[in-house]
């Protein structure tokens, strides 16, 4: 764990701040040009938040740097959404209207078709869809970074965030292999674990990259903090989750069909795009929820707030 951030308001310029806040750090990542620009308006006070602060301030934080924000989620998004689709290509032209369209056909002539999606292709949704969620972890990181930035005052480029993150990547990586088995074993039990589980470990990225902790240490960061609010942190994940996935569905589902009576490989080149337009919006908006959350739980379990109003309080008395 990097302790430079675990320090109460001193005599140094502006105030040391709480784990993962600092005023002026010594990385030379988040000097200079975040030292001095001003932070955004707040997406939601510093005080302890409830649902309808947490939902509406998960697209505040997109408000709030909207260039900022989805160039972070395009840099982490896209590419991953194109891999996806490459390695999802043939199960997309298997499901495609035109090749339906021709399997019935061939149906109704007598004739006999294998599928054309076998194992291998199988495989590799599984693979793009462990990619996906890769993702989230790296999203979850920058914009965890970036917006605890303006709770402390400041402010970051796409560029601090994304570099700040992608330091992190041996440490997010593992983090996401260390979950990953507890997640899948707990949704083939009827999804009620795998649901319990993604919610104790939903603040893991933020922690990981904001206080600088280790694999092991951001998974039990997030399982203490969530641990306090259990019952209510498990409704807004579901909440959210199932809000993010109704928007994915209204968003993608005309496009995606439109995509799909495209010829290969333009089939799959157009649902790349129409599946990462709609993730930059929806996928950034669920993780700034948990990267709220994470913030709030700091505010109401640890004081944050309050620490964060004494570091203001020691600098403008100078």
């Amino acid at each position: 764990m990097d302790e430079q951030g675990w320090a109460a308001p001193d005599t140094t310029p502006g105030g040391e701040r709480p784990p993962g806040f600092p005023t002026a750090p010594p990385d030379p990542v988040e000097r200079a040009p975040s030292a001095v620009r001003t932070a955004p308006r707040l997406p939601v006070p510093l005080r302890p938040m409830n649902l309808t602060d947490l939902l509406d301030g998960a697209f505040a934080v997109i408000k709030a740097r909207p260039r900022t924000v989805f160039t972070i989620a395009a840099v982490i998004l896209i590419p991953t959404h194109v891999v996806a689709a490459f390695l999802q290509r043939h199960a997309s032209s298997a499901a495609s209207l035109t090749n339906s369209f021709n399997l019935l056909n061939a149906g109704s002539t007598g004739s006999t078709s294998r599928s054309t999606v076998d194992n291998t292709d199988v495989l590799w949704a599984y693979v793009a869809a462990a990619l996906l969620a890769l993702s989230l972890f790296f999203l979850g990181g920058a914009i965890g970074r970036l917006v605890t930035a303006w709770y402390a005052g400041g402010d970051l480029t796409a560029g601090e965030a994304l570099r700040a993150t992608f330091r992190r990547t041996p440490a997010l990586v593992g983090a996401f292999l260390l979950l990953l088995v507890p997640k899948l074993v707990g949704f083939c039990f009827c999804y009620v674990p795998g649901v319990l589980l993604v919610t104790l470990f939903a603040l893991t990225a933020p922690a990981l990259v904001v206080e600088g902790l280790g694999p092991i240490g951001a998974a039990q960061r997030s399982w203490r903090l969530v641990a306090a609010r259990f019952l209510p942190c498990i409704g807004i994940i579901v909440l959210g989750t199932l809000g993010a996935q109704l928007l994915t569905a209204v968003m993608g589902i005309i496009p995606t069909l439109l995509a799909s009576t495209l010829p290969s490989p333009l089939d799959w080149i157009a649902t790349a795009a129409v599946s990462s337009a709609v993730a930059m919006i929806v996928v950034t908006a669920l993780v700034s929820l948990s990267v709220l959350l994470y913030i709030d739980l700091r505010i109401r379990t640890e004081g944050l707030d309050i620490e964060l109003g004494a570091a203001d309080a020691f600098r403008r008395a100078r």
